[in-house]
Order: C-alpha cells, then sequence, then structure tokens
C-alpha cells in the first residue's frame, strides 16, 4: 500500500507526535509498503495561532493533490477534509485526545485571569470551530485508531455510532533509542544509596493537562517533609520557571532543563531514581516506556499510556503520589519474559495497524 502518514509538527525525533509518525512510517516500510512520513511544515510566513489549523490542511491537502493518490491517508482528525479524502482513504490517527486537551486548554487559560485576554477570548470563540472540525474528521474517516484503551473507551462512551470503524494502537521507543534505555536498566542498581534523597524526573511540556498544578503541590509538600529528595523537570522550556517559586530554583531542590537533545535522554534517566507522571489528560505519554524501560519505579497519576502498560510494570509503575517512604525498593520487571519487548515494538504496532486497515 501506498501510506501518507501526516505530523503536523516537523519531522524531528525531539518532538513526540513526529517522533511517532516517523517510527510507524519505518515500520510499515519493513513490511514493504511505500510508507512516507510527512509534516506540512514550514508553513507560510503569515501563518499565525489563528490561523494555524487552516494553514497545516491547507498545506496537507496540496501535497495529497501533487503527490497522490494514496491508498491510505493517516491524519489527525481535525484536517482530515472532504478535499483530502479525495486523495485517499483517511485514517484518523490519534497523538492526543483532541477534545478533551481543546476544552482544557480553554479551561485553563480563562481560569487564569479574571479578565480574559483578547486571544483567550477569541481562542474560547474558535473552539466550536475547531471541535466541529475534529467531528467532521471522524464522521469522514474509514477508521480512527485512539491511542490506548483509556481514550478508545472514552469515544465508545460518548461516540457509540462509530462503534464498528474504532480501533486503537500503542506506542513504543524507537528501536534504536530502545537498546540504549536498557543499557541504562542494566547498569542501574538495585536502589538508591542509603546516604542520599530520592532523585525524582518529570518530563514533559509545561501545559495545564501534564497536571503541573498538582506537580507544584507535591514539590511544596514534599519538599517540607523530606529533606533530601531533589526534583529535576526536563523538556518544560522557560514556562515553568515563572511559575514556581525562585527559591525552588536557587536552593538546588527544584532543577529545570528546559530542553535536550533525543540522544541526552539516558544519561537524564540514569541520574535519577524515580519518574512521576502527573497528567490529568494525556495522549499516551511516551516518557512512561522511556522511564520504565530504564529501569526507573514511576509514580503516575491514572491517565494516557498507564492502564495499557500497568500489566507489564505490576511493581514499578505506582500510583501518584509516591508514600514519605518508599520501602523496600521496588524490584524491576523481566521485560522479556513478561511479554513487554513483544507487545511494545513498533513492528508489531506496524503489524496491528495493517490488519485494522485491511479490515476497515
Amino acid at each position: 500500500m501506498r501510506i501518507l502518514v501526516v505530523s503536523h509538527p516537523p519531522l524531528t525525533a525531539e518532538l513526540g507526535a513526529a517522533q511517532i509518525a516517523l517510527a510507524l512510517a519505518a515500520a510499515l516500510r519493513e513490511r514493504g509498503h511505500d510508507a512516507l512520513a510527512w509534516s506540512p511544515e514550514p508553513l507560510p510566513p503569515d501563518t499565525r495561532w489563528w490561523n494555524l489549523q487552516q494553514r497545516q490542511t491547507e498545506g496537507i491537502e496540496r501535497f495529497a493533490a501533487a503527490e497522490g493518490p494514496f491508498d491510505i491517508i493517516d491524519t489527525p482528525a481535525i484536517s482530515a477534509s472532504r478535499k483530502l479524502a479525495r486523495h485517499g482513504k483517511l485514517v484518523v490517527r490519534s497523538i492526543q485526545p483532541e477534545l478533551l486537551y481543546l476544552w482544557q486548554d480553554v479551561r485553563s487559560d480563562l481560569a487564569r485571569r479574571w479578565v480574559p485576554s483578547p486571544r483567550s477570548a477569541v481562542q474560547a470563540a474558535m473552539a466550536p470551530r475547531r471541535a466541529g472540525a475534529i467531528l467532521a474528521g471522524w464522521s469522514r474517516a474509514r477508521l480512527i485508531l485512539c491511542m490506548g484503551s483509556i481514550e478508545l473507551a472514552w469515544m465508545l462512551r460518548h461516540f457509540p455510532r462509530w462503534r464498528s470503524k474504532l480501533g486503537s494502537y500503542v506506542c513504543a521507543p524507537s528501536p534504536g533509542e530502545r537498546s540504549a534505555l536498557l543499557a541504562v536498566r542494566r547498569s542501574r542498581p538495585a536502589a538508591p544509596p542509603d546516604r542520599q534523597g530520592i532523585r525524582f524526573l518529570w518530563i514533559g511540556r509545561w501545559a495545564a493537562h501534564k497536571g503541573t498544578r498538582r506537580l507544584a503541590r507535591w514539590i511544596a509538600e514534599r519538599a517540607a517533609t523530606v529533606s533530601r529528595d531533589t526534583f529535576t523537570l526536563a523538556g518544560c522550556g522557560r514556562a515553568a520557571e515563572r511559575d514556581l517559586p525562585p527559591e525552588w530554583l536557587r536552593s538546588g531542590r527544584v532543577r529545570i532543563v528546559p530542553s535536550f537533545p533525543r540522544s541526552g535522554l539516558p544519561a537524564l534517566l540514569a541520574e535519577h531514581d524515580a519518574g512521576v507522571f502527573t497528567s490529568t489528560v494525556e495522549g499516551w505519554g511516551l516518557s512512561l516506556n522511556e522511564m520504565l524501560e530504564a529501569g526507573l519505579p514511576v509514580f503516575a497519576t491514572e491517565a494516557g499510556a498507564v492502564p495499557d502498560l500497568r500489566p507489564f510494570f505490576p511493581r514499578s509503575l505506582l500510583s501518584f503520589p509516591p508514600p514519605a517512604s518508599i520501602e523496600p525498593w521496588p524490584d524491576r520487571e523481566d521485560l522479556e519474559a513478561g511479554g513487554y519487548l513483544a507487545r511494545f515494538d513498533w513492528a508489531a504496532v506496524a503489524s496491528s495497524y495493517e490488519e485494522a486497515v485491511l479490515a476497515s
């Protein structure tokens, strides 16, 4: 099959949606398909936040018209337009729960101010139009692939009329990154040395749906009761510095790593003892896979990939927040014997994807 896998963000492994598109396309090529990962970036110079979705969709439509037809056009729902459907069967593959993210972003933006800013007011006014485009994309799609079991259950509950074309898929680190993560796992001691506190790691964008308020409250509570623990917030840009008390950063208890290259991820994971995951709404949360594969116990809220991963990590995927004293330190699971490495592998994901597409 000739398959176009669309990523709204630029095709760089530093961006989660693009990383997934690149991995899926590569795995489909391994199965003999002509699969192309593509992004409408760079967008025209007149692109602004208020016309971003329009510019992205127009770019995808132009590319599909020029390079098509395709057997499959795999695209986010908001860009699954009527014009795009002329150039291939639409598969709407979720990378995030789009309606829930939209609602969460609008609500959080408006809640931060007594009087909404002009931009907040415009974004709130645009929300119904964006929601309409997402619903229309789902309606046009031959197949809707949700990201994980939480989103699939939500879609089945709210849109039962599309039950016959609903499916799901899972995510995994790329094969090259996996070998580095497993090397970190093998070299990790069984438990942190007694002389030091626990070095906690949180990875993600500094966005409301990532549970940033919950994270800040927990840091404040734990720092007040457990004196030796430290906290690293990575990949969050500079926004976290504006929202957190300056004394946390000056004391060294909280360290912010605004960004890091993918090549730096193994070292970042190796220098920490435990991960935290605080999302209220999440697509998947690939950092969960990465932290768990690197041997970190992870204390996580019930969001994203957590229920899909828990059967494979019964000892090291634990509920957030962590207890005051983590004793005994969790034992690590055998990833191969437990079936994790076979299930969460892009070759297996591509095989399931192919089966779902052929059945649609």
